[in-house]
């Protein structure tokens, strides 16, 4: 089943730019990532918001790609940018109504 995927970051005050450039190179790679069948990035200036949508093949592509993640150099560099620990919300799609 595809699973998608919405998180949701609010960066320190005065680091909106520098983690908007991070997480555009992160969603970049993301692509890549074998299961991967979207990911963009979705930007609120005026909110101090930025998001980051992602569908994924199944729940388990997704879940591998975490795990690949969590060991990358840049993830630890994100999370010196967040004012918060971030949103996190996963759907299943495709399920009839």
């Amino acid at each position: 089943m595809t699973e998608a995927v919405i998180i949701e970051l609010q960066p320190l005050p005065g680091q909106y730019t520098r983690l908007a450039v991070l997480v555009k190179q992160m969603v970049e790679q993301v692509r890549d990532y074998p299961g991967c069948l979207q990911a963009d990035t979705l930007l609120a200036p005026d909110r101090n918001e930025i998001a980051i949508f992602q569908r994924w093949e199944t729940a388990e592509a997704f879940s591998d790609y975490l795990i690949w993640r969590s060991k990358q150099e840049d993830f630890a560099q994100l999370h010196t940018l967040l004012a918060a620990e971030p949103g996190f919300k996963s759907f299943a799609l495709g399920m009839g109504a």
